[in-house]
């Protein structure tokens, strides 16, 4: 149980949108030196700022597939802290960081190790998250994400839909004053 509390505040650290994770500390110089290698080969154009074009070329799936586009912006969105449109290397840092701690979560509710997720792994996703919806909602946001229409959501997809899940939360919390579960929604 230990490790499912871990994983949870793992989760929430890294759904709070409006402020990224710091940039991981460096075991040593040579690491820095690793990632700064990693950023000057995916700077095509050398001008220090990773466009959504260089990020996408640069994120892919357990299948080799480019991260979807939606993704990237996102990803852009959380980590460009000063706001310019690109990506920097100290944003860089985080966003690998941040990558690399959903990969964990991936790889523990891919179970059958398949580089995918399935409904079944995604409904015990959200139920690990301490989420409670119904078949419906976990089957229609699972069927939104699945946008190969193959049953299965690949990394990039799960990372834009947890996401997208915490930001309606903290949406319906907004409006759900009394928290009874219930919002009222006039036209």
């Amino acid at each position: 149980m230990n490790s499912m509390k871990c994983l949870l505040l793992e989760i929430h650290r890294h759904s709070q949108v409006s402020r990224p994770p710091a940039s991981p500390p460096y075991a040593n110089i040579k690491e820095r030196q690793d990632f700064w290698n990693l950023y000057q080969a995916v700077d095509k154009d050398g001008n220090r700022q990773l466009t959504e074009k260089e990020l996408r070329q640069a994120l892919v799936n357990a299948d080799w597939t480019s991260f979807d586009p939606c993704t990237v912006k996102m990803m852009i969105r959380l980590f460009d802290t000063n706001q310019n449109g690109g990506i920097n290397f100290e944003e860089f840092c985080g966003l690998w960081s941040f990558l690399g701690s959903w990969r964990s979560i991936f790889d523990r509710f891919d179970s059958d190790k398949s580089g995918n997720i399935s409904i079944n792994e995604y409904a015990n996703a959200l139920i690990a998250f301490g989420y409670r919806l119904s078949d419906k909602f976990v089957y229609t946001l699972f069927k939104t994400y699945d946008k190969r229409g193959v049953g299965a959501i690949s990394f990039d997809l799960f990372v834009q839909s947890c996401i997208s899940l915490k930001r309606m939360t903290n949406v319906f919390k907004k409006y759900d004053q009394d928290r009874d579960g219930y919002i009222t929604l006039s036209l």
